[in-house]
């Protein structure tokens, strides 16, 4: 377990050949946490169902920790590595950690409820609100719900990937512009 200064460190992530994903991630998992995330497949065999798992994104690696320092970690393991840039600013992709949390949580509680998307979010949020999730586990995860293969989705970004997470329906949501205007009603404005 990581200590609370530790914990709050933000996450980037890399990819990498899917030959040497295992490789690059045990070498940075002495340094520093990681994370894949794995979809259950289950498979025929002549003496029944096999179940396996598998990464959902082949080379997707999620690392938390200080960006210089997993760079320079990344460039003494194999220097063609490089952590994912974030198309609008030139920089690291940086994902909070009270966001990665929750997810991790979710990816290890039911990893079929999470799709990685294949368009920017923007292609998500045209003719949608932006909402804000209320209540359980993904509680303060703000996105767009959007119906994808009869499933309600709330349609997120998480360091520059698009995330649909399904089953949301059972959650309480809001949209996020009427929180804003309720907190700021709550709040007395000092002048």
């Amino acid at each position: 377990m990581c200590a609370a200064a530790e914990c709050a460190e933000p996450w980037c992530y890399l990819f990498v050949h899917h030959a040497k994903t295992a490789v690059v991630n045990e070498r940075l998992r002495m340094e520093f946490n990681t994370f894949v995330h794995k979809t259950v497949i289950y498979k025929k065999k002549k003496s029944g169902v096999k179940k396996e798992e598998r990464p959902t994104i082949s080379g997707l690696v999620f690392v938390q920790g200080d960006c210089r320092r997993i760079q320079a970690s990344l460039s003494r393991i194999s220097p063609g590595l490089y952590l994912v840039n974030d198309c609008s600013t030139g920089r690291t992709a940086v994902i909070p950690d009270k966001v990665m949390r929750p997810f991790m949580q979710l990816a290890r509680v039911s990893p079929n409820r999470i799709r990685f998307m294949s368009h920017p979010l923007d292609y998500y949020s045209a003719g949608h609100s932006l909402v804000r999730i209320t209540s359980g586990i993904l509680s303060g995860f703000e996105g767009y719900l959007v119906r994808i293969s009869r499933d309600r989705c709330l349609v997120t970004s998480m360091g520059n990937i698009s995330v649909a997470i399904g089953g949301v329906s059972k959650d309480t949501f809001e949209e996020a512009a009427d929180f804003e205007r309720w907190s700021e009603e709550q709040v007395p404005v000092r002048r």
